[in-house]
């Protein structure tokens, strides 16, 4: 079983390669590095204003600390078929599942490790120690993690709900214990508590005689996938999101608007399915909400016209697969309107959204900025809008014909 692991990772690996690509696109990593940059120079500013004695460092580091620790779910690649076809195997799928769990530890390690890189700085600053510590603190961390993992894999076996609560009520317990002891005691004592923690989790959490529960199996890698797919589907369309049609009759007023004539046949038909489709709407009000919050957040001008700039691309970005979404239509093929109408009915309904976009963030800016640098904003994000809608618009399209 141990291949037949090895074996779907290969081909799950493959997969996940294929979205990088769309992911991790020029643009997309230009804005993180000036992003990253950014944040690294206001972090560095921020540092060097603490006073000396800065009481709420430490705090400020548990708390981070212990919201990074969930993040990151058991991988067992189960398919729903599984349930069926795997089923005479089931004795032979403990050593399945171990697999699955090293495999885990892999993002959340990376993770940690970088948080815990990030916050060493505050953490010398406000207790005036060394970097020596960080070691200690990242393999705490990993410990409390893997006791974590330990127990979502007993999650995978049936008559296990009321113990998974248990086990997870005394999980965090057990993580807030041993940070407070890394932060306020000594990192060696929070590392040897979480140690000692990793024992009692692996001896709690055998499965014993327990038979595995296929359908929750293959209903949590589902639930897992799915938001790997949502990420994903910031930045290309994914097959595996399946798309939901909602009437949405509250606003029929704004497609009202569109004058009816042979010119606006596209712009009804993308943006009838912009706002009754909830991968549409829902992602443009998510990450509208998202940077709106976050600029919120932000009192310096640059970073904050980083992050609007990244969610007006990531928005515009979004939109671009409209313009194939009715090709399948084949009475929509016999319309008398021409590709260049539709390409012009595509730019005119993406440069709408994101104006309106532009005009949130800008207002929003408005309360952390002054007057004068909000405008700038404003302005910047809508020259944004006219290169992103003129100019790269049309070669995503002549790609998406090609």
């Amino acid at each position: 079983m141990s291949d037949f692991f090895n074996q779907r990772l290969r081909l799950h690996q493959k997969k996940m390669m294929k979205y990088m690509r769309y992911v991790l696109n020029d643009h997309f990593v230009l804005v993180c590095l000036f992003l990253v940059g950014g944040l690294g120079f206001y972090y560095s500013n921020l540092l060097k204003e603490l006073p000396a004695d800065f009481i709420w460092g430490l705090p400020i580091i548990g708390v981070i600390w212990f919201l990074i620790l969930p993040v990151g779910h058991l991988v067992t690649l189960i398919e729903p078929a599984d349930t069926t076809f795997i089923l005479p195997k089931e004795r032979q799928m403990e050593g399945y599942l171990q697999k699955g769990l090293r495999y885990s530890l892999v993002f959340p390690m990376i993770l940690i490790a970088l948080i815990v890189g990030v916050s060493m700085p505050l953490y010398v600053v406000s207790t005036g120690y060394g970097f020596n510590n960080i070691v200690w603190f990242a393999l705490m961390l990993w410990l409390l993690k893997y006791c974590h993992l330990t127990i979502l894999r007993l999650a995978c076996y049936q008559e296990t709900v009321s113990k998974i609560q248990q086990l997870k009520l005394l999980w965090y317990a057990a993580s807030l214990i041993v940070i407070a002891a890394s932060l306020y005691l000594t990192p060696l004592a929070g590392t040897g508590a979480a140690l000692l923690f990793t024992l009692i989790f692996s001896h709690t959490t055998k499965p014993g005689a327990r038979l595995l529960d296929w359908e929750k199996m293959a209903d949590l890698e589902r639930s897992r996938l799915y938001r790997i797919y949502q990420f994903i589907n910031l930045f290309t369309d994914v097959p595996e999101i399946e798309a939901k049609v909602k009437r949405r009759k509250y606003l029929d007023g704004l497609l009202a608007r569109i004058t009816f004539k042979q010119s606006n046949t596209y712009l009804y038909l993308f943006m009838r399915r912009a706002l009754r489709g909830s991968e549409y709407s829902g992602l443009y009000l998510r990450l509208v909400v998202i940077g709106g919050i976050l600029i919120f957040t932000l009192q310096d001008f640059l970073y904050a016209t980083g992050v609007a700039a990244l969610l007006i691309y990531l928005i515009g970005f979004q939109m671009i697969p409209l313009y194939s979404q009715f090709d399948y239509i084949s009475f929509i093929q016999l319309y008398p309107v021409s590709q260049k109408t539709k390409q012009a009915s595509l730019q005119k309904m993406i440069a709408c959204l994101l104006g309106i976009a532009a005009f949130v963030f800008a207002g929003v800016a408005l309360t952390q900025l002054t007057v004068v640098d909000s405008l700038l904003l404003f302005a910047i994000l809508i020259g944004e809008t006219a290169l992103f809608v003129w100019f790269y618009v049309p070669v995503r399209i002549r790609k998406m014909e090609d």
